[in-house]
């Protein structure tokens, strides 16, 4: 059978439209695919504890973001998207957007950074009134996807003399990771620091992982104008305020996070006009001048869940106690909004297990 030469063109633009057709829809479909599917996991459900699959997705100071060999010795090019660093100078100068710093074992001494190279940083940075003035030993602004991450095996630590200055400031922040790394003032002494060890300010995407925040620091985590914030796997200790300072910040996650052994003056987990869940964290040895352990304002709080929580060994002090006698009652927990689920709940010398406005959700063990 003869094919003629127009019946071949015919067939030929058949097979070159479909192909056409086909191509096209290849595009739109990899075009409409999100950036980032690991953070579309985390933000369709921020107030969820972490799965493990969740977690494999985490930074991991045994197994740290991807580095090209050829990064031994520390460059200053904002280029280099992979950095690694052993002095606080080297840390301060290599902060950029879009980065992934890895610090060497270490003490990264953050007083004696006077000046940096980077933009984005401030060294010993005047933060103004909040309370009381302030100051900041490291202040990042205004950088996104940035990644902070202790090297393997190695222990990293962050640290200022100076108690009246937060360790680490992050100010108008998004997608921030710090990982393996430890924090705090050098000052040694009862209730001697003003100021606190992380500071986190009108920032969103924040995640801490495998971290240890210590006193003297008046706050260890202190959250201000935050959204979307995960705290994993991260403890805080010795501090002389409070653990925890939550003030207008929404969707935030502590998981798997011990707050231990803080010596506060107010309460160990203090918040306004936010909310949060505290998941498989364990609340223990704390001492408090004053307060109760967990507070939430009252008026403004919008809702903050415990769940399969351990708190207990947690004390008043004697002024605290005698106070307490004379009729100023003071819980455990106390403020509208509160929510328990599952958790094991010693009461110690305290007033009661919580005041009116706290909701039992079933499944808490509570013991004297």
């Amino acid at each position: 059978m003869k094919i003629s030469k127009i019946t071949i063109i015919v067939l030929i633009t058949l097979v070159l439209i479909g192909g056409s057709i086909a191509l096209g829809a290849s595009y739109e479909a990899i075009r409409n695919m999100p950036e980032d599917p690991v953070e579309e996991v985390f933000r369709d459900a921020p107030n969820t504890p972490l799965t493990e699959v969740q977690r494999d997705f985490l930074p991991s100071v045994d197994e740290p973001s991807i580095m090209p060999e050829n990064t031994d010795v520390f460059e200053d090019s904002v280029a280099n998207k992979y950095v690694i660093v052993s002095t606080a100078q080297e840390l301060a100068d290599a902060i950029a957007p879009g980065r992934c710093i890895t610090l060497k074992e270490g003490v990264y001494d953050l007083s004696t950074v006077t000046e940096t190279a980077s933009p984005y940083v401030e060294a010993g940075s005047d933060l103004g009134y909040y309370g009381y003035m302030r100051k900041a030993a490291l202040l990042v602004s205004g950088v996104e996807g940035l990644t902070l991450q202790a090297a393997p095996g190695a222990k990293v630590e962050i640290v200022t003399p100076d108690m009246h200055s937060e360790v680490l400031m992050f100010r108008q922040c998004v997608d921030i990771t710090v990982s393996g790394i430890e924090a705090g003032h050098t000052v040694t002494g009862e209730y001697e620091c003003d100021a606190g060890v992380v500071f986190l300010e009108q920032s969103a995407d924040i995640t801490i992982i495998d971290c240890l925040f210590y006193g003297c620091g008046s706050v260890g985590i202190w959250l201000r104008d935050c959204d979307f914030v995960q705290v994993v796997d991260t403890t805080v200790t010795d501090c002389s305020l409070r653990a925890v300072d939550l003030d207008n910040s929404y969707d935030i996650t502590f998981a798997g996070c011990r707050f231990i052994d803080n010596r506060a003056y107010g309460g160990i987990i203090y918040g306004s006009s936010s909310t949060a869940v505290f998941s498989h964290c364990e609340i223990s040895g704390n001492k408090l001048l004053s307060w109760s352990l967990v507070e939430f304002n009252m008026e403004h709080v919008d809702g903050v869940l415990f769940e399969h929580c351990m708190i207990r060994d947690n004390s008043l002090t004697e002024e605290s106690a005698q106070e307490q006698s004379k009729g100023w009652d003071k819980w455990l927990f106390k403020g509208q909004g509160i929510s328990l689920r599952d958790c094991e709940i010693e009461k110690s010398n305290f007033s009661d297990y919580w005041g009116s406005g706290v909701v039992d959700l079933g499944g808490n063990t509570l013991t004297f």
